[in-house]
């Protein structure tokens, strides 16, 4: 027996055996994982308590784990490439930067980002109390930043999410033929008469905006002599029933407009585009001036035509007196006792064009903000009272040449630092009032001076809480910041 089992051996041991294929099944051990890590960042540091989750591009379930008190948490993935996303923890005012491709092949790290978040809310109405759906609100930032949008809900509500900041709200009526009036909540017609919703240290909800029904003045714009349609040209209306300013909408490339406004009487004046040539502006109805319009009635939808006459021109080239064009000034002509102020802008060679009906005029150059050119009326003159006298009857070239200053610039807020937009800014000397200007949406200003010794006032805006400064002396003979803050009145 035991011969023949060693022979059995003996032959297995001299010959080949036949492979054998064994199933994939049984050759895989259990699958190997990576690691990845992700941190969770904030604008105060690491985000406890933030869910993070990987998403394979395959469509398979996404996994999610929640970060420890470090912001830290790891996931364990099969390898390859994932899409790594975070929400925000319940509590902090924050939201997601959005999500991070990641190569998970051999273990990973990565941060996913949150900003401070901050929400508006309200509700929009008509005038007869009944919701407004689909109307635009947008909040916009006393800054350079972009408003941050967002439609009303069919309810008329609406939340709007941004970082958190001061902001002033716009309402547009929805696109469904309801004429709903825009307006810069609440009923303000001008972004500096807005309120301000300051969201720094909370959200702000309740915010309710009443818009009203209006009536659309519409017509078509044309150039007088051939008929030609005159495109991108404004239509501007003042009430007559409140100090309020200009409000202007421009025609489209075919001439037409349409303007929604509240019912009511106002004055009417069109104006050509900046390249519209001869063209001159005109008040409803068909005159030049001011003195001479006639109030339009809007109590109900009226078509209103305008075709623009033809007159001569004032052109020229604005320059410092060290011969540099200066690029983006306006060029502004008007009679010495008012009648219609016209501005055209310098182009990039410093000249200008400007049309106007015959008459005796004042011309003053105001230079672009970043410009240290010092504004003033030709011949070099501080104001209009001593300013030149320009006759024009035909085609007239005017040069005009400006000195350069001092730049001074700076930021107005109020004590709770939130920029002040609208702010007239003086600046006087020996004489007066020398110049001024205004400070923008952020509450910056800027002003060139020839270098002295001055009083600075910076007023509050027509529409405001706060109080003015005047008085402030200061002395420039270099560029310079100044920062104004306006106090709250106090009962």
């Amino acid at each position: 027996m035991r011969a023949r089992l060693l022979a059995a051996a003996l032959l297995l041991v001299g010959c080949q055996a036949p492979a054998i294929t064994v199933p994939e099944f049984l050759q895989a051990g259990p699958p190997s994982m990576s690691a990845l890590r992700v941190r969770a960042l904030g604008p105060d540091g690491p985000v406890a308590r933030a869910r993070i989750c990987a998403s394979p591009p395959s469509g398979a379930a996404e996994v999610c784990a929640t970060t420890d008190r470090a912001g830290e948490v790891t996931l364990r993935v099969k390898p390859g490439t994932f899409m790594v996303r975070g929400e925000p923890p319940d509590g902090p005012r924050l939201r997601s930067l959005g999500v991070v491709a990641l190569d998970a092949t051999t273990g990973a790290q990565a941060t996913v980002l949150f900003e401070a978040q901050a929400r508006i809310g309200g509700l929009v109405r008509d005038d007869a109390g009944r919701p407004v759906p689909g109307a635009e609100v947008c909040a916009h930032p006393t800054s350079d930043d972009p408003p941050s949008c967002g439609p009303t809900r069919p309810d008329g509500t609406f939340a709007l999410e941004a970082r958190p900041g001061a902001y002033r709200l716009h309402v547009n009526g929805p696109p469904d033929g309801s004429r709903l009036l825009a307006q810069w909540a609440r009923g303000r017609v001008a972004s500096y008469e807005a309120d301000l919703y300051d969201t720094r240290s909370g959200d702000v909800s309740g915010v309710e905006v009443v818009l009203v029904r209006g009536h659309v003045l519409s017509g078509t714009i044309v150039a007088a002599r051939d008929g030609a349609a005159v495109k991108e040209a404004q239509v501007c209306t003042q009430t007559l029933s409140a100090p309020l300013p200009w409000d202007c909408d421009r025609a489209d490339k075919n001439g037409r407009y349409a303007i929604l406004r509240e019912p009511g009487t106002y004055w009417v004046w069109t104006i050509p585009p900046d390249d519209a040539g001869r063209l001159l502006p005109q008040r409803f109805d068909r005159v030049d001036l001011g003195v001479d319009a006639t109030p339009l009635r809007l109590d109900s939808d009226r078509v209103l035509d305008v075709g623009f006459r033809e007159g001569p021109l004032l052109t020229g080239r604005v320059t410092t007196t060290d011969g540099a064009a200066l690029i983006g000034a306006l060029v502004c002509v008007d009679t010495p006792f008012p009648t219609g102020r016209i501005c055209r802008p310098t182009d990039s060679d410093g000249r200008y064009r400007v049309a106007t009906r015959p008459d005796v005029y004042t011309v003053q150059v105001v230079p672009a903000a970043e410009s240290d050119a010092v504004s003033s009326y030709w011949p070099g003159k501080r104001d209009w009272t001593d300013a030149g006298r320009v006759r024009i009857a035909g085609d007239t070239v005017l040069d005009v040449s400006l000195q350069r200053g001092v730049r001074l610039t700076g930021v107005v807020r109020t004590e709770v630092g939130i920029p002040v937009e609208g702010a007239p800014v003086s600046v006087n000397d020996g004489q007066g009032f020398l110049t001024g200007t205004y400070t923008d949406q952020a509450g910056r200003y800027a002003v060139a001076v020839p270098p002295g010794s001055y009083i600075i006032d910076v007023f509050a805006p027509r529409v405001s809480q706060l109080l003015s400064r005047v008085g402030l002396p200061l002395r420039i003979e270099a560029e310079l910041g100044l920062d104004v803050v306006l106090e709250f009145a106090r009962p």
